[in-house]
């Protein structure tokens, strides 16, 4: 447990507490240090320190690998050669968590940077997959004519795939924007998004729109050690940089959402199967032992080839019916309910593919998705082999009927392994027209702080449209489940969505702030807003910053 009594950012300087100011009147007296050669994320991470104190104050504080002198007080972002003087690492901080600490005359911002860098081959854009080069690259490499598995992966970067990694690569774009993976590690950047949320800074929806900044003439130097650690480590929402563009992107970032290279989810088993050759010459491997063989060595290759953590083996979607062979007669299991009527059949399978793995691969997991004819847990299998990965689709109920039938699937499923659930959730697509938007922010919240400490996290997708003609729509969801990923089991939704209302975020800032900025418009926040305080009534080991009127955590 770290330690800190109050945590005011800003406030006049007169007081002998607070005579050392990243700005004072609108005049920059600090500089922002990185390593000499960083990661991606850390130059992301002091390029949002860069702008957003700049739209807060007007000032503008430099970013250097070593200091330039002239001013008081160096901002370290990042691991360095200069954090590690102060005795200051990443060590422990994972899955996005981070720490923010001071002295006298500096400040650090740290987490973990890693770069991803993805395994060849790989596609560097939609030809590579329509010409059947990524296919004929898999072929060579297992021996056998199983589908390509990682056709998404080119639109997880922000930058021209094509000369990723080569002498040309682009590293910002012509807007000076640093180019990422979203399989990067970003727990600096995460840091400085806290630092920033707290000074009353808040990411409603993508772009200016959806940004509130305040504006004030003064930043203090805060007296700070704190660490702060997500809820999941898991925390998916389906933004692909390539895809939805920067603006989506960062969004996504600020909010704090982390996908890690590594792990497969849905219908794993169509990539193996659906195929051409495959659908050809072994259209009966789904009545055979011969399918058994097949996907053990086709999650071994995965494992092999790209280092994968976590494969999965799921069927096909739509597969509802199972062999009416002889070898099959008798194995589903109608006794389960519409639910469960082919439980026992895939999860045996599921079952004996995960034991075969842990031979040659431990370590490693098998992943089955909880869904359709096979959501219920088998009656067949006591125990689920240990490195079986289940995750139940369809875990957002807002009715407290449903959330009741969810609470008791999930209790069920946690009886049947030891592993941490995960949840993979579909919300309204509101972009294939026959969807409508929901705006649940309360029962998006209960649901989620039930699942933590028995969850790995969460994988949603939804309709990613930010135009001016679905923002309304698609915006909310994310917001809000992104930031309940955050705050421990007392994160409060309702108390979010109050302020959402309201526009007005109290924090210190409104004790010298003049206005706060959204979109060009303008208005006074109440002068007698209560300063920010940290709130130390955490799970042991997590703290989180509290605005003492909100009642939600930032990260």
């Amino acid at each position: 447990m770290t330690r800190c009594a109050v945590f005011l950012i800003v406030m006049s300087c007169t007081t002998a507490f607070a005579q050392t100011c990243l700005v004072r009147d609108r005049v920059p007296l600090a500089e922002i240090i990185i390593a000499q050669d960083p990661p991606r994320t850390t130059r992301l991470a002091a390029q949002e320190l860069q702008t957003y104190v700049e739209k807060i104050t007007g000032a503008r504080l430099p970013i250097r690998t070593q200091s330039g002198g002239g001013v008081p007080v160096k901002v370290y972002v990042g691991q360095s050669s200069h954090t590690e003087e102060l005795g200051i690492t990443a060590e422990g901080l994972r899955f996005g968590a981070y720490r923010i600490v001071s002295g006298d005359d500096w400040l650090v911002f740290i987490g973990d940077d890693t770069d991803f860098t993805p395994t060849e081959p790989w596609p560097r854009g939609y030809e590579d997959i329509r010409s059947g080069k990524m296919q004929r690259a898999w072929d060579e490499i297992t021996g056998e004519h199983w589908g390509y598995t990682h056709l998404q992966l080119h639109k997880h970067y922000s930058g021209p795939n094509s000369v990723f990694g080569t002498p040309d690569e682009q590293e910002v774009d012509e807007n000076g924007n640093v180019h990422v993976w979203t399989y990067d590690e970003r727990g600096s950047f995460n840091a400085v998004c806290g630092f920033l949320r707290e000074l009353g800074v808040r990411w409603y929806m993508p772009g200016e729109l959806g940004e509130i900044v305040p504006e004030v003439d003064t930043i203090t130097l805060p007296r700070i050690d704190r660490t702060v650690r997500p809820d999941f480590p898991m925390r998916i929402l389906n933004f692909r940089a390539a895809v939805y563009g920067h603006d989506a992107m960062m969004w996504g970032f600020r909010l704090g959402v982390r996908q890690p290279f590594g792990r497969q989810a849905a219908h794993g088993l169509h990539h193996m199967t659906h195929n051409e050759y495959t659908l050809t010459h072994h259209p009966d491997w789904f009545a055979l032992e011969e399918l058994l063989r097949e996907t053990v060595r086709f999650a071994q290759a995965q494992f092999d080839q790209y280092d994968m953590d976590v494969v999965s083996i799921m069927p096909p979607d739509g597969y509802t019916a199972m062999c009416q062979c002889e070898l099959c007669e008798g194995k589903d299991s109608p006794e389960l309910g519409e639910r469960g009527r082919l439980s026992n059949y895939i999860w045996d399978f599921v079952n004996r593919v995960a034991k075969e793995v842990a031979k040659t691969h431990p370590g490693k997991m098998i992943s089955n998705c909880a869904y359709g004819v096979y959501t219920a847990p088998p009656s067949n299998i006591d125990k689920l082999e240990p490195n079986v990965q289940v995750i139940i689709v369809g875990g957002r109920r807002p009715t407290s009927a449903d959330r009741d039938e969810f609470r008791t699937l999930r209790e069920a499923w946690a009886a049947k392994t030891d592993n941490p659930l995960e949840i993979f959730e579909n919300y309204p697509f509101t972009g294939r027209g026959f969807y409508l938007p929901a705006y649940i922010p309360r029962a998006m919240g209960e649901s989620i702080n039930e699942t933590k400490g028995v969850s790995r996290g969460e994988d949603v997708w939804l309709t990613m449209d930010f135009s001016d003609e679905a923002i309304g729509y698609n915006h909310f969801l994310i917001y809000f489940t992104a930031r309940m990923y955050w705050g421990g089991p007392d994160q409060d939704a309702a108390a979010m969505f109050d302020e959402y209302c309201q526009d007005r975020p109290r924090t210190a800032c409104a004790r010298s702030s003049p206005t706060v900025r959204r979109t060009g418009a303008r208005w006074r926040p109440m002068a007698r807003g209560p300063a920010a305080r940290w709130n130390s009534s955490l799970l042991p080991g997590q703290q989180r910053m509290r605005p003492r009127s909100m009642g939600s955590g930032s990260s």
